[in-house]
């Protein structure tokens, strides 16, 4: 599909004249293309030029490949590859370029066509802009990666709450202690707070309601947490609260330690 160099073919005017598609593309809230049987791209909507401000003639000239990122080329061609053949149809996030020069990724869906016989005309491109919420997704990925190193680095486990959503994170090291497995259930901090001793339960819940309007630098906490087999470790924890532009609390980060045999 990215690089064939013709479209004046029969199975293009075929395309063309079966589905008459230029209205319907330039009436869709994405970018979009339409490619014959065997990938050959013969048409872009207006969007698609809008955006990368590419010349008319560039699908002449096989120039749709030159606005997709280069690193994403070769998971595009082998997702072609396994789909395309058998009619299946594929997903994938890619990066397309615009006339500003900046890349946003778009997530990319590619459809097979059919006539009214089943024949198969070709294949309908789609790329719809998760920019934000991709780059967000890799600042939380690198984020997670940093906290690995933080805490292979140091005998304390690390955690990341995200106030918002209420999701935990916690270094391998923490489910390692606890004897709990990471799951969707288990990430959470209301999992967190099922496991602490119930004598210590209301200091706690007070001490974070009150953390979180706090402007410390560093908070401080000791209490009672149950692993998997019923037994308590005594944990020391330090943490953080991160604000929004606004001044609003978003996360918390911290470290605890196991401090049972200290006491």
């Amino acid at each position: 599909m990215l690089w064939s160099d013709t479209i004046e073919t029969d199975a293009a005017r075929l395309l063309m004249r079966e589905l008459r598609p230029v209205p319907m593309l330039d009436a869709l809230p994405h970018l979009a293309w339409l490619s014959t049987p065997d990938g050959t791209v013969i048409h872009c909507n207006a969007r698609w030029f809008s955006y990368t401000g590419a010349p008319r003639d560039v699908l002449a000239d096989g120039g749709f490949i030159e606005y997709l990122h280069p690193d994403d080329r070769a998971d595009a061609a082998d997702a072609q590859l396994r789909h395309l053949p058998n009619g299946q149809s594929l997903e994938l996030h890619l990066r397309w370029l615009g006339q500003d020069g900046r890349y946003r990724w778009y997530l990319d869906r590619v459809v097979p066509l059919y006539a009214a016989t089943g024949e198969l005309l070709g294949w309908l491109g789609t790329s719809t802009d998760i920019d934000e919420q991709k780059r967000t997704e890799l600042q939380e990925r690198r984020g997670r990666e940093l906290f690995e190193l933080m805490a292979r680095a140091t005998n304390d486990l690390i955690w990341d709450w995200d106030i918002n959503s209420g999701r935990m994170w916690y270094s391998e090291e923490f489910w390692q202690l606890v004897g709990h497995p990471p799951r969707p259930n288990t990430e959470t901090v209301s999992f967190w707070l099922s496991l602490i001793h119930p004598d210590d339960l209301d200091r706690v819940t007070s001490g974070v309601q009150a953390d979180l309007t706090t402007t410390a630098k560093l908070l401080e906490s000791t209490y009672r947490l149950r692993r998997a087999d019923g037994r308590y470790l005594t944990m020391h924890d330090r943490a953080c609260v991160i604000h929004d532009a606004t001044g609003l609390p978003v996360r918390m980060v911290g470290a605890m330690r196991d401090i049972s045999h200290e006491i």
